[in-house]
């Protein structure tokens, strides 16, 4: 696999999608992949192996906790190229897709208490892996994506990995519904390890980048001190999306969580809450991915924090007794679903901007690291502070509605801050920033 520039930046070309389409199919494969790994049937396997609030909160924490590893896997840049180390690690990712797949093959219907820590275990590998590959993706579609181009790329990308989500979730929820757990689960997962496979094949496909420079992992940890504390536009930004991850990072694993445990809700109809979520973010989008190259950045991101906070608002009403919002459930995951597309839309258009070409793919690594670190910490406190007392699973219901609480007030906090975010993209000039 060359590393050797192959990519169109120029000409009619430049103004097409089309040298970049199998990263949309490799989008859609790896969101069929991660949204059974990392999403909504991983927290239901859990719950059924008799997983505790923490260990849900602990595996939902990985993908956060482990992102540091991109500032590391910056090293491995400069000999291995964008394609081959991302390709190596999502290969190697693949195959802890087979320690779930094992968990429901062996004893499945009476789980032994090791089971859960397992699951989790395997979680925590599965994100180790992709952080590594994660160092090489962003930057290498920043390198190879005309700039022109990168907001209506992962506008579409975002929009194909929903209708992904949607699909994948109405034939999990038809699954469960029709199907012992023990069948619904091996088909699942199944599933999960073929999408897996075929992203990787998609990869292949597209056009390679040169590799970059990268400084000594000793030299990097100046830099990253230096980023993360002196003021500028990374620290300003890096600040933001930390407040708002402190709780929408955790909401849809607990909110899960909490229907099948506490409110006993059916697994299918779980799944067709969070297919409906997806469903929204599809929706979210479609309706910036012509606007977000022509408008400041921050009016997406204050109008997807508007809709995250009343989806807060939603659930702290529910949980204080208003019960006449049950039939609304559905309605809730798909504003939520609404404003975290248009929020990650909006994100990966803006974090590019904030370094020029030769530092991005360190600079954005240390950023989703931070980021991450910091975020990850979120769900493992959540978990310990809403696990029920004893040894059942359950949410303490009293800490659940703070956890809503401290949701609309940091949402609140958040649309007056994103107000003063500057837009970096050259096209938009001084009058903007």
């Amino acid at each position: 696999m060359s590393d050797e520039p192959t990519s169109p930046t120029t000409g009619s070309l430049a103004t097409s999608l089309r040298p970049f389409r199998p990263g949309f199919w490799f989008g859609g494969f790896n969101g069929l992949t991660w949204m059974i790994a990392l999403g909504t049937p991983m927290v239901l396997l859990a719950q059924h192996l008799g997983a505790s609030a923490f260990q849900v909160g602990l595996a939902s924490s990985f993908v956060f906790l482990l992102l540091p590893v991109q500032v590391v896997a910056t090293a491995t840049l400069p000999r291995l190229g964008f394609k081959r180390q991302m390709i190596t690690a999502w290969l190697t990712r693949s195959l802890f897709l087979l320690v779930p797949l094992g968990l429901v093959w062996v004893d499945f219907d009476t789980p032994a208490p090791w089971m859960p820590a397992l699951l989790v275990m395997s979680v925590f590998g599965f994100c180790l892996c992709r952080a590594f590959g994660t160092a090489a993706h962003l930057p290498w579609m920043a390198a190879i994506l005309p700039l022109s181009l990168r907001g209506r790329f992962f506008a579409t990308d975002q929009a194909i990995t929903s209708v992904v989500g949607v699909g994948t979730l109405l034939t999990c929820a038809a699954l469960f519904a029709s199907l012992p757990p023990h069948t619904a689960f091996t088909i699942v997962y199944m599933g999960a390890l073929a999408g897996a496979l075929l992203a990787v094949w998609n990869l292949t496909r597209l056009p390679s980048a040169p590799a970059p420079t990268a400084p000594p992992l000793r030299a990097m940890a100046g830099r990253a001190r230096r980023l993360c504390l002196s003021a500028g536009r990374f620290r300003h930004y890096l600040l933001l999306k930390l407040i708002g991850s402190i709780v929408t990072s955790s909401l849809v694993a607990f909110t899960v969580y909490y229907l099948k445990v506490s409110g006993g809700v059916p697994t299918s109809e779980i799944m067709v809450f969070t297919a409906a979520q997806f469903g929204g973010q599809i929706l979210g989008t479609a309706s910036i991915r012509h606007l977000i190259d022509r408008f400041p950045l921050r009016r997406f991101f204050q109008i997807s924090i508007a809709l995250i906070g009343i989806v807060e608002l939603f659930w702290l009403a529910l949980l204080n007794g208003a019960d006449s919002l049950l039939p609304w459930l559905g309605a809730a995951y798909f504003v939520f679903g609404m404003g975290v597309g248009m929020n990650n839309v909006t994100h990966f258009t803006y974090l590019p901007e904030l370094s020029g070409e030769a530092d991005r793919p360190i600079t954005m690594a240390i950023f989703t690291a931070a980021l991450g670190l910091l975020a990850g910490i979120a769900p493992m406190l959540w978990g310990l502070a809403l696990k029920e007392d004893g040894p059942a699973p359950g949410l303490n219901l009293d800490h659940f509605i703070v956890f809503f609480a401290v949701g609309v007030g940091l949402s609140a906090l958040l649309l007056a801050l994103y107000a003063r975010l500057p837009d970096l993209r050259p096209t938009f000039g001084r009058a903007t920033r």
